[in-house]
């Protein structure tokens, strides 16, 4: 009788372990697409930002970029160009982007007090 039950106690583990892998494996892999994108944003955001302030200079803002910035500014380019690069082959047949999003809104939203009265509380 023992024996009975503990083949049981096993069959049972055993399904419940199978029946949980599927859904262990896809937190484990949503983490590790949530942890590279946030890792490729950081990577890639501290070059933006150079490379924005450099092409801000170019349109007239500042004083002029010189020749050292101009090549500054290629190596910032074709570094942020081969980073991505390096992340596409590491995605690619995977069918996910690992892009990091783009902030929509880069400022504070305020509520506007409303007049007493209608706010719907009377």
């Amino acid at each position: 009788m023992d024996e009975r039950i503990r083949r049981v106690r096993e069959f049972v583990g055993d399904a419940l372990q199978e029946g949980a892998r599927p859904a262990k494996a896809e937190i484990r892999d949503s983490a590790h697409r949530e942890g590279f994108t946030s890792a490729a944003g950081i990577t890639l955001r501290r070059v933006e930002h150079e490379l924005d302030a450099l092409r801000k200079r170019m349109k007239g803002e500042g004083p002029k970029l010189t020749q050292a910035d101009l090549a500054v500014d290629a190596e910032l380019e074709e570094l942020r160009a081969d980073t991505e690069a390096e992340f596409d082959r590491y995605w690619r047949g995977s069918g996910i982007d690992w892009r990091p999003r783009k902030p929509v809104v880069q400022g504070v939203v305020r509520r506007v007090h409303e007049p007493e009265g209608l706010d719907g509380l009377n």
